[in-house]
């Protein structure tokens, strides 16, 4: 039981991986895209021309905390977009967004020339009060990849 229970879990990371990788490669073959053709809530409906890409990009607090971002796209137009990718089982609570909303102020002040898009794919959906500060924080929301 302990090996098959370590097995389940090593699958549901490399699925998490997976869905990232496959949010990255959509991101890179699309020449133009509005970032709502992905996510539900986007405020910002400027079509993006994505000229790079990168997945697990680390990222540092004033304190020292290190944190990640799942998959940061650039646009040539001066925007970023942000992704927080989680493949659970169950639905994303809003403690989870609120993390993502501190790495996404993280990020934005290393980058203060940029307009950073914050967006989460949560494949085993959201719940209600994620869903409600998801939308109070301008980060859109998808529970699956729908385009790729």
């Amino acid at each position: 039981k302990a090996g098959k229970k370590r097995l389940q879990g090593m699958l549901s990371n490399l699925t998490g991986k997976f869905a990232e990788y496959q949010l990255a490669t959509a991101f890179r073959s699309k020449k133009r895209f509005a970032l709502s053709d992905y996510f539900a809530g986007v405020g910002d409906t400027t079509r993006l021309n994505i000229i790079h890409v990168s997945q697990r990009v680390p990222i540092q607090r004033e304190n020292g905390k290190n944190m990640e971002l799942d998959v940061v796209a650039e646009s040539d137009c001066g925007r970023v977009v942000v992704v927080e990718v989680k493949r659970w089982k169950t639905r994303v609570g809003g403690s989870v967004v609120g993390d993502f909303a501190e790495k996404v102020k993280v990020y934005a002040r290393s980058v203060p020339a940029r307009t950073i898009l914050p967006a989460f794919l949560s494949l085993g959906g959201f719940a209600d009060e994620a869903l409600r500060l998801c939308e109070e924080r301008g980060i859109g929301t998808a529970g699956r990849i729908a385009h790729f």
